[in-house]
């Protein structure tokens, strides 16, 4: 355990794989799922589009998971029953004691 209030359970998606024209392409339709205990998530960000046709909204969380968390660039984070994607790589940070842990930007849109 990291710290007492890192006490959150988010699930990890991870897409299976399926030739597509000669190509692997992800297969969502066949992902597999792991949840991921002893997390931090706060909201960072939250926008409002409005361009005339549609009314969006992006919103954005930082989740804080142990260091050996099983997550990589392209998985999906459900938390809370909403999806949301990882945006870049999955960060280490190491040399901190026990505050060592993986940060992910995550993002979801709807609309």
């Amino acid at each position: 355990m990291l710290l007492p209030f890192w006490h959150t359970t988010i699930t990890r998606i991870r897409p299976g794989e399926k030739e597509s024209r000669g190509s692997v392409i992800p297969d969502w339709d066949n992902a597999s799922r792991l949840d991921i205990p002893e997390c931090l998530v706060q909201p960072s960000t939250t926008s409002l589009s409005q361009d005339g046709r549609i009314q969006g909204i992006t919103d954005g969380l930082t989740a804080c998971c142990p260091l050996d968390s099983d997550i990589l660039a392209g998985d999906r984070i459900e938390y809370q029953g909403d999806v949301y994607t990882i945006m870049g790589d999955p960060q280490k940070w190491i040399g901190v004691g026990r505050l060592e842990h993986m940060k992910l930007n995550l993002q979801r849109w709807s609309g």
